[in-house]
C-alpha cells in the first residue's frame, strides 16, 4: 500500500525517495527475526540493492525516484550519537518485542560471527 501511495505522489509530479536499509544488513540486525542475521558485505548489499531496484521500478517511475541508503548517515554516526539514541530507549521497552526477548533469554537459532 505504501508503494502505491508513493506512485500516486509521482503521478502528481513529486519525486519520491526509496530508502534501502543497507546499514542494518551490514551489522546483522535481527529486524523482527528471532535470530541474528549474518553480516553482509558492502558488495552483497549492493547486489541486493540492485534486486530491490528492479522490483520497485516495476511500480515506481525510475525518473521520479531517488534511491538512497541509510548507511549514508548511520555510517558517519559517532559513538556519542549512538549513545544519544540508545539513551532514549529502555531495556524493558526493547524486551516488549518478542524477538528481542527471545534473544535475551538465549534462544536465538544462531549468532553472526
Amino acid at each position: 500500500m505504501l508503494i502505491n501511495k508513493l506512485r500516486q505522489f509521482q503521478q502528481f509530479g513529486h519525486e519520491v525517495m526509496f530508502l534501502i536499509g543497507d546499514f542494518t544488513g551490514m551489522i546483522g540486525d535481527p529486524s523482527g527475526r528471532n535470530a541474528t542475521r549474518p553480516r553482509l558485505t558492502p558488495e552483497e548489499m549492493q547486489a541486493n540493492a540492485r534486486t530491490y531496484e528492479r522490483q520497485i521500478f516495476k511500480i515506481l517511475d525510475a525518473r521520479q525516484t531517488r534511491v538512497d541508503f541509510n548507511s549514508r548517515w548511520f555510517g558517519a554516526m559517532s559513538a556519542a550519537g549512538l549513545i544519544e539514541i540508545a539513551a532514549q530507549h529502555t531495556v524493558a521497552r526493547m524486551l516488549e518485542r518478542d524477538d528481542f526477548a527471545k534473544r535475551y533469554r538465549g534462544q536465538p537459532a544462531h549468532r553472526a560471527p
